[in-house]
């Protein structure tokens, strides 16, 4: 596993998690993320190969590492978890990654949750988007240009004030970076799709997630999607690679992910049928995506 070649010395800390994750850390490299984890998110990661389709939309999971001693960190740590979940970045594959992360579910609280969580969770559902459309936009980065000044951030605070009837003003925000019309309107294409499918997916599954998140990312920057696109396009028309083909794969130009992540409080619950909690967030996200396309 990948995880066993990293060492604490070789970890930095990650920013570019759109909802401000805290303690989570990047390989050198950077196409990997280190996010401490409880047991039940690595049984679930584990556990996923016996669902393809629906790990298809998670990140890879590369296996666990056990952090000791003193570490990079991006402020205090807000977690007693030594147990860390490597995983693919998302972000990696991008010159100026554009993220969102939308919070699935209008109820955020799994069956463990003590009252007084519940209580907390379901004020912060009543106030927001969680429970009118399942979904909140828990943060988000936008690339602006850097005559603009870089990187806009909107933290877990912007995605409260929005209401079911101006979210889609939200959504708007978030592909206003510095990329052409025509750009935008085909990255918000391929989300839509890709979110249509992830509803396929989880309409066919038996399990339960409770505040796990759809993660996008796209290519902020005009000129850089251009060339992804471009490369895009001529890697379909090569061979498939052979899988067993171990040379280094040079850095890949992405145009956009989207990826399922937050699998803190998940499991597979065979027999209770599909989880339509997180599905109301799913179908609501599909819908302000086609409004925005139309």
């Amino acid at each position: 596993m990948a995880s066993s070649k990293l060492k604490a010395s070789d970890l930095r800390a990650y920013d570019l998690a759109a909802a401000g994750h805290d303690g989570v850390l990047s390989d050198e490299s950077g196409a990997l993320v280190i996010k401490p984890c409880t047991a039940r998110e690595v049984a679930f990661y584990t556990s996923a190969a016996e669902h393809p389709t629906f790990q298809k939309w998670m990140p890879t999971f590369f296996g666990t590492l056990e952090l000791s001693g003193p570490e990079p960190t991006a402020g205090p740590a807000t977690h007693d978890r030594n147990t860390s979940i490597v995983m693919q970045n998302l972000t990696y594959g991008f010159d100026e990654a554009c993220v969102m992360d939308i919070k699935l579910g209008a109820q955020l609280w799994d069956d463990e949750a003590p009252q007084e969580k519940r209580d907390r969770l379901d004020a912060v559902s009543n106030a927001t988007t969680s429970r009118s459309l399942g979904l909140r936009i828990a943060g988000m980065k936008v690339w602006k240009g850097k005559a603009a000044g870089g990187y806009k951030v909107f933290d877990k605070h912007y995605g409260r004030t929005f209401t079911a009837d101006n979210c889609l003003e939200a959504v708007k925000e978030y592909f206003s970076a510095d990329i052409s019309e025509e750009q935008k309107k085909l990255i918000a294409e391929r989300f839509l799709k890709k979110v249509t499918e992830i509803r396929e997916v989880l309409e066919g599954q038996e399990s339960r997630m409770y505040s796990a998140s759809l993660l996008f990312a796209y290519e902020g920057d005009g000129k850089a999607l251009e060339t992804a696109l471009k490369e895009e396009e001529e890697n379909a028309k090569k061979p498939p690679k052979d899988e067993d083909d171990d040379s280094e794969d040079e850095k890949v130009k992405k145009v956009e992910e989207l990826k399922l992540i937050d699998f803190a409080h998940a499991n597979w619950t065979p027999g209770k049928g599909p989880d339509e909690n997180a599905l109301q967030g799913v179908r609501s996200t599909e819908r302000l995506l086609a409004e925005l396309v139309k």
